[in-house]
Protein backbone atom coordinates (compact mmCIF):
# COMPACT_ATOMS: atom_id res chain seq x y z
CA UNK A 1 0.00 0.00 0.00
CA UNK A 2 1.21 3.34 -0.69
CA UNK A 3 1.65 5.12 2.06
CA UNK A 4 0.00 8.55 2.67
CA UNK A 5 2.48 11.64 2.33
CA UNK A 6 1.61 14.88 2.72
CA UNK A 7 3.16 17.57 0.13
CA UNK A 8 5.69 18.97 2.98
CA UNK A 9 6.84 15.35 3.23
CA UNK A 10 7.58 15.10 -0.54
CA UNK A 11 8.94 18.23 -0.54
CA UNK A 12 11.92 17.56 2.05
CA UNK A 13 12.86 14.43 0.36
CA UNK A 14 15.88 14.60 -1.82
CA UNK A 15 15.67 10.97 -3.13
CA UNK A 16 12.95 8.59 -4.26
CA UNK A 17 14.02 6.06 -1.72
CA UNK A 18 12.83 8.48 1.24
CA UNK A 19 9.44 8.05 0.21
CA UNK A 20 8.61 4.71 1.02
CA UNK A 21 6.79 4.01 -2.03
CA UNK A 22 7.55 1.34 -4.85
CA UNK A 23 9.57 3.16 -7.74
CA UNK A 24 7.38 1.41 -10.16
CA UNK A 25 4.88 3.64 -12.72
CA UNK A 26 2.01 2.10 -10.45
CA UNK A 27 3.36 4.03 -7.32
CA UNK A 28 4.39 7.38 -9.38
CA UNK A 29 0.75 7.47 -10.28
CA UNK A 30 -0.89 7.28 -7.03
CA UNK A 31 1.48 9.80 -5.82
CA UNK A 32 0.90 12.30 -8.48
CA UNK A 33 -2.81 11.51 -8.20
CA UNK A 34 -2.46 12.21 -4.41
CA UNK A 35 -0.68 15.32 -4.90
CA UNK A 36 -2.34 17.18 -7.99
CA UNK A 37 -3.04 20.59 -7.21
CA UNK A 38 -6.90 19.72 -8.67
CA UNK A 39 -7.15 17.44 -5.88
CA UNK A 40 -5.13 18.18 -2.78
CA UNK A 41 -6.05 21.34 -1.19
CA UNK A 42 -2.68 22.51 -0.17
CA UNK A 43 -0.83 25.42 -1.04
CA UNK A 44 2.64 23.31 -1.90
CA UNK A 45 0.66 20.77 -3.99
CA UNK A 46 1.76 22.27 -7.40
CA UNK A 47 5.53 22.29 -5.97
CA UNK A 48 5.14 18.59 -4.66
CA UNK A 49 3.69 17.43 -7.77
CA UNK A 50 6.48 18.80 -9.82
CA UNK A 51 9.31 17.44 -7.44
CA UNK A 52 7.54 13.98 -7.62
CA UNK A 53 8.64 13.50 -10.85
CA UNK A 54 12.21 14.95 -10.55
CA UNK A 55 12.68 11.90 -7.41
CA UNK A 56 11.41 9.16 -9.54
CA UNK A 57 13.89 10.55 -12.73
CA UNK A 58 16.61 11.34 -10.78
CA UNK A 59 19.72 9.25 -9.16
CA UNK A 60 19.20 7.45 -5.88
CA UNK A 61 21.99 8.28 -3.67
CA UNK A 62 21.63 12.21 -1.71
CA UNK A 63 24.99 13.93 -1.75
CA UNK A 64 25.72 14.06 1.89
CA UNK A 65 30.00 13.61 0.99
CA UNK A 66 32.52 14.87 3.34
CA UNK A 67 33.21 16.60 6.69
CA UNK A 68 35.97 19.47 6.80
CA UNK A 69 38.55 19.80 9.84
CA UNK A 70 40.62 23.12 9.83
CA UNK A 71 44.44 22.88 8.67
CA UNK A 72 45.76 25.87 9.51
CA UNK A 73 45.03 29.09 7.83
CA UNK A 74 43.08 29.00 4.41
CA UNK A 75 42.69 25.57 4.96
CA UNK A 76 40.77 22.71 5.35
CA UNK A 77 40.75 18.95 4.51
CA UNK A 78 37.97 17.11 3.92
CA UNK A 79 37.10 13.80 4.75
CA UNK A 80 34.51 11.48 3.00
CA UNK A 81 31.90 10.14 4.67
CA UNK A 82 31.30 6.12 5.04
CA UNK A 83 30.30 4.66 1.39
CA UNK A 84 31.69 7.71 -0.35
CA UNK A 85 35.04 7.11 0.20
CA UNK A 86 35.66 5.97 -3.92
CA UNK A 87 34.58 9.78 -4.45
CA UNK A 88 38.28 10.72 -3.10
CA UNK A 89 39.68 8.89 -6.43
CA UNK A 90 37.02 11.59 -8.34
CA UNK A 91 38.26 14.06 -6.46
CA UNK A 92 42.25 13.16 -6.91
CA UNK A 93 41.87 12.70 -10.80
CA UNK A 94 39.61 15.97 -11.08
CA UNK A 95 42.47 17.67 -9.15
CA UNK A 96 45.54 16.39 -11.06
CA UNK A 97 43.70 17.77 -14.63
CA UNK A 98 42.95 21.02 -13.02
CA UNK A 99 46.53 21.48 -11.84
CA UNK A 100 47.21 21.98 -15.63
CA UNK A 101 44.95 24.66 -15.82
CA UNK A 102 46.10 27.90 -16.61
CA UNK A 103 44.41 29.62 -13.14
CA UNK A 104 44.94 27.09 -10.18
CA UNK A 105 43.96 29.18 -7.66
CA UNK A 106 40.11 28.94 -8.77
CA UNK A 107 40.36 25.51 -7.39
CA UNK A 108 41.13 23.99 -4.18
CA UNK A 109 42.38 20.79 -4.07
CA UNK A 110 42.33 18.46 -0.58
CA UNK A 111 41.39 14.99 -0.26
CA UNK A 112 41.49 12.62 2.58
CA UNK A 113 40.82 9.26 2.74
CA UNK A 114 39.18 7.96 6.12
CA UNK A 115 41.05 7.24 8.65
CA UNK A 116 44.56 7.94 6.93
CA UNK A 117 47.08 10.35 8.10
CA UNK A 118 48.47 13.84 6.62
CA UNK A 119 51.26 12.14 5.50
CA UNK A 120 49.59 9.17 4.08
CA UNK A 121 46.29 10.96 2.72
CA UNK A 122 46.47 11.88 -0.80
CA UNK A 123 46.16 15.45 0.02
CA UNK A 124 46.97 18.07 -2.31
CA UNK A 125 46.94 21.35 -1.01
CA UNK A 126 45.83 25.16 -1.95
CA UNK A 127 48.27 27.19 -0.58
CA UNK A 128 47.87 30.73 -0.36
CA UNK A 129 50.87 31.80 2.03
CA UNK A 130 48.53 31.74 4.85
CA UNK A 131 47.78 35.44 4.11
CA UNK A 132 44.67 35.62 2.85
CA UNK A 133 41.33 34.76 4.85
CA UNK A 134 38.62 32.90 3.20
CA UNK A 135 34.84 32.43 3.97
CA UNK A 136 32.31 29.57 2.13
CA UNK A 137 29.80 32.04 0.13
CA UNK A 138 27.07 30.67 3.02
CA UNK A 139 28.78 32.49 5.72
CA UNK A 140 29.43 35.72 3.91
CA UNK A 141 25.50 37.08 4.07
CA UNK A 142 23.74 38.79 1.41
CA UNK A 143 26.19 39.99 -1.47
CA UNK A 144 25.12 43.80 -3.18
CA UNK A 145 24.33 43.45 -6.80
CA UNK A 146 28.07 44.92 -7.86
CA UNK A 147 29.72 42.06 -5.85
CA UNK A 148 27.11 39.11 -7.47
CA UNK A 149 28.90 40.14 -10.91
CA UNK A 150 32.25 39.34 -9.72
CA UNK A 151 31.28 36.33 -8.15
CA UNK A 152 29.41 35.17 -11.08
CA UNK A 153 31.83 36.06 -13.55
CA UNK A 154 35.14 34.40 -11.70
CA UNK A 155 32.74 31.18 -10.92
CA UNK A 156 32.05 30.90 -14.91
CA UNK A 157 35.65 31.37 -15.10
CA UNK A 158 36.64 28.62 -13.16
CA UNK A 159 34.00 26.36 -14.78
CA UNK A 160 35.67 27.32 -17.68
CA UNK A 161 39.08 25.94 -17.43
CA UNK A 162 37.49 22.98 -15.82
CA UNK A 163 35.70 22.53 -19.08
CA UNK A 164 39.00 22.66 -20.95
CA UNK A 165 40.29 19.53 -19.33
CA UNK A 166 37.01 17.72 -19.21
CA UNK A 167 35.14 18.29 -15.96
CA UNK A 168 32.06 19.64 -14.62
CA UNK A 169 31.75 20.54 -11.22
CA UNK A 170 28.62 19.22 -10.56
CA UNK A 171 27.30 20.44 -7.35
CA UNK A 172 27.75 24.49 -7.37
CA UNK A 173 25.75 26.03 -4.11
CA UNK A 174 26.82 28.52 -1.65
CA UNK A 175 28.46 25.43 0.33
CA UNK A 176 31.37 24.85 -2.03
CA UNK A 177 32.26 28.39 -3.43
CA UNK A 178 34.59 30.12 -1.29
CA UNK A 179 35.36 34.06 -0.95
CA UNK A 180 38.54 35.85 -0.31
CA UNK A 181 37.52 39.74 0.50
CA UNK A 182 40.65 40.87 0.95
CA UNK A 183 41.44 39.75 -2.63
CA UNK A 184 38.31 39.20 -4.59
CA UNK A 185 39.29 35.75 -4.72
CA UNK A 186 36.64 32.66 -5.39
CA UNK A 187 38.06 29.25 -5.33
CA UNK A 188 35.92 26.23 -5.85
CA UNK A 189 35.69 23.29 -3.64
CA UNK A 190 33.58 19.76 -3.53
CA UNK A 191 35.29 18.34 -6.48
CA UNK A 192 33.97 15.13 -4.95
CA UNK A 193 30.80 15.51 -7.18
CA UNK A 194 33.27 16.17 -10.45
CA UNK A 195 31.57 14.87 -13.51
CA UNK A 196 33.73 13.56 -17.01
CA UNK A 197 31.84 15.66 -19.58
CA UNK A 198 29.71 13.04 -21.43
CA UNK A 199 28.89 10.90 -18.37
CA UNK A 200 25.88 10.56 -15.86
CA UNK A 201 25.77 11.92 -12.39
CA UNK A 202 26.13 9.38 -10.02
CA UNK A 203 24.62 10.98 -6.85
CA UNK A 204 21.73 13.62 -6.67
CA UNK A 205 23.29 17.42 -6.20
CA UNK A 206 22.44 19.66 -3.06
CA UNK A 207 22.49 22.23 -6.21
CA UNK A 208 19.09 23.26 -7.69
CA UNK A 209 19.75 21.58 -10.81
CA UNK A 210 17.46 21.89 -14.16
CA UNK A 211 15.56 18.01 -14.18
CA UNK A 212 16.84 17.51 -17.26
CA UNK A 213 20.30 16.05 -15.39
CA UNK A 214 18.55 14.70 -12.40
CA UNK A 215 16.52 12.90 -15.63
CA UNK A 216 20.27 11.40 -16.59
CA UNK A 217 20.95 13.83 -19.03
CA UNK A 218 24.52 13.17 -19.87
CA UNK A 219 26.51 16.10 -18.11
CA UNK A 220 28.10 19.11 -20.20
CA UNK A 221 29.72 22.40 -18.45
CA UNK A 222 25.36 24.17 -18.94
CA UNK A 223 24.91 21.78 -16.07
CA UNK A 224 27.13 23.93 -14.05
CA UNK A 225 26.36 27.73 -15.45
CA UNK A 226 22.77 26.65 -14.04
CA UNK A 227 23.69 25.79 -10.85
CA UNK A 228 26.44 29.20 -10.59
CA UNK A 229 23.02 31.14 -11.99
CA UNK A 230 20.88 29.70 -9.10
CA UNK A 231 23.91 30.12 -6.55
CA UNK A 232 24.27 34.01 -7.48
CA UNK A 233 20.00 34.15 -7.47
CA UNK A 234 19.71 32.68 -3.92
CA UNK A 235 23.01 34.75 -1.84
CA UNK A 236 22.84 38.66 -3.67
CA UNK A 237 19.80 40.80 -4.05
CA UNK A 238 20.47 41.67 -7.84
CA UNK A 239 19.10 44.68 -10.06
CA UNK A 240 17.23 43.82 -12.91
CA UNK A 241 18.20 43.50 -15.91
CA UNK A 242 21.17 40.93 -14.20
CA UNK A 243 18.46 39.04 -12.70
CA UNK A 244 16.95 38.37 -15.36
CA UNK A 245 20.07 37.43 -17.48
CA UNK A 246 20.54 35.02 -13.90
CA UNK A 247 17.14 33.31 -14.02
CA UNK A 248 17.52 32.68 -17.78
CA UNK A 249 21.16 30.51 -17.27
CA UNK A 250 19.42 29.14 -14.31
CA UNK A 251 16.79 27.52 -16.28
CA UNK A 252 17.75 27.61 -19.91
CA UNK A 253 21.52 27.82 -19.85
CA UNK A 254 24.14 28.56 -22.19
CA UNK A 255 28.07 27.88 -21.99
CA UNK A 256 30.46 29.30 -19.46
CA UNK A 257 31.25 32.23 -22.41
CA UNK A 258 27.76 32.79 -22.82
CA UNK A 259 27.31 33.54 -18.73
CA UNK A 260 30.29 35.71 -18.94
CA UNK A 261 28.86 37.47 -21.78
CA UNK A 262 25.43 38.01 -20.34
CA UNK A 263 26.51 38.82 -16.83
CA UNK A 264 29.40 41.63 -18.18
CA UNK A 265 26.86 43.32 -20.60
CA UNK A 266 23.93 43.62 -18.16
CA UNK A 267 27.15 44.81 -15.92
CA UNK A 268 27.74 47.46 -18.19
CA UNK A 269 24.46 48.61 -18.80
CA UNK A 270 23.77 49.18 -14.89
CA UNK A 271 26.99 50.21 -13.26
CA UNK A 272 29.05 51.28 -16.94
CA UNK A 273 32.62 50.64 -16.58
CA UNK A 274 33.67 47.43 -14.31
CA UNK A 275 35.47 49.05 -11.20
CA UNK A 276 36.85 47.47 -7.95
CA UNK A 277 34.36 47.83 -4.69
CA UNK A 278 35.30 46.17 -1.21
CA UNK A 279 33.54 43.51 0.40
CA UNK A 280 33.42 43.60 4.49
CA UNK A 281 34.65 40.55 5.86
CA UNK A 282 32.42 38.34 7.59
CA UNK A 283 32.51 38.48 11.16
CA UNK A 284 32.12 34.53 11.58
CA UNK A 285 35.55 32.56 12.21
CA UNK A 286 37.36 32.42 8.50
CA UNK A 287 38.59 28.79 7.07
Amino acid sequence: MTPVLTPATVLAATTWAELGVPRTTAGLRALRRALHPDLCASPLAGAAFAHVTALYDGPDVALRLATARRDGPGRLVWTPEPGFEDLVDVADRAHGDLARTRHPRFFTRMAAAPGASRTGARLVTYDDGGAARWWFLADVGRLDSRTAVWVAKRTAAAIELAAEVGWVHGDIHPGTVVLCPEEHGLRLDGWWSAVRIGDRMAVAPRAATPPRWLGGARVDPRLAVAQTAATVLEVADVDAPLADVLRRHATGPGLPSDLLRDVAGAARSLYGAPAWHPLPEPPSPSL
